[in-house]
């Protein structure tokens, strides 16, 4: 497969409308899409969370013709490039490995990385909090069985292959109804949706302090997830969701053990 039909199949699964529609919703950027683009035919493909240099070296070291990420591979205008500042895309495109980014399109896909997130935490059903296109949005609200911040804690530990999980509120603070927020998504905003939801816990990565604190004030647990162990769960799906799709192309996963 060419690298556009390749990417034709992914915006099947995850509309690149779906990041313009949410940059729009949240005043924000994204830069989803084709990143380096070849002629070549796609035989073998990597998906990972990010292009790191680890992940390109594999890459190239395992012959993949392209590598698919849900972080954008560039994300802010590139001035210059040097193995130093810019080692992973640089190595791919003297490599000659594409790379297509899939980020906030997939954030909100029908099946994307917010709604993984809340399946991983145990959501059985989910309500979707902020509504941002024909029916698909961001932020997660759904009930599990009542427990307490540290019996959940070990349970998301195990559920996402991380120790990298930290709560607030005291350990044996009563949890059952959660609003989740893949990423770093939680901010005062989306803080407020939680609350106004009746939600007893917010779940997300990446907490700035004082959005803590005003969840502590409000009564609210934090769960914080790991960043990548939050969104490498996601993307493990996707890759199984859309590989079947892929014809004659043998797709692989880059998981890094440094997270």
């Amino acid at each position: 497969m060419k690298q556009s039909e390749i990417f034709a199949v992914l915006c099947g699964y995850a509309p690149l409308e779906l990041s313009e529609a949410f940059t729009r919703a949240e005043d924000g950027y994204d830069n989803s899409g084709i990143i380096i683009e070849t002629q070549k035919d796609v035989k073998k493909a990597l998906f990972a969370l990010d292009l790191s240099a680890e992940c390109a070296e594999y890459a190239l070291n395992n012959g993949y013709d392209l590598v698919i990420t849900h972080h954008p591979a560039i994300y802010t205008p590139v001035k210059r490039l040097d193995l130093m500042e810019n080692r992973a895309l640089t190595m791919c495109a003297l490599g000659g490995v594409g790379v297509i980014s899939m980020h906030l399109n997939l954030d909100i896909a029908e099946r994307g990385t917010d709604y993984y997130f809340a399946e991983g935490l145990g959501a059985a059903k989910q309500k979707i909090l902020t509504e941002i296109c024909g029916g698909l949005g961001y932020g997660r609200l759904f009930e599990i069985e009542k427990t307490t911040l540290n019996a959940y804690k070990r349970r998301i530990m195990q559920t996402f292959g991380t120790e990298n999980v930290m709560v607030y509120g005291g350990g044996k603070k009563a949890v059952s109804k959660i609003a989740s927020f893949c990423g770093a998504g939680c901010d005062m905003k989306e803080l407020g949706v939680a609350v106004k939801a009746g939600a007893d816990t917010v779940a997300s990565c990446d907490f700035k302090h004082h959005v803590i604190r005003a969840a502590l004030d409000a009564n609210i647990g934090v769960i914080q997830v790991a960043h990548y162990a939050c969104e490498n769960y996601g993307m493990k799906f996707f890759m199984n969701n859309v590989s079947d799709e892929l014809r004659g192309v043998k797709c692989g996963y880059f998981s890094s053990d440094k997270y």
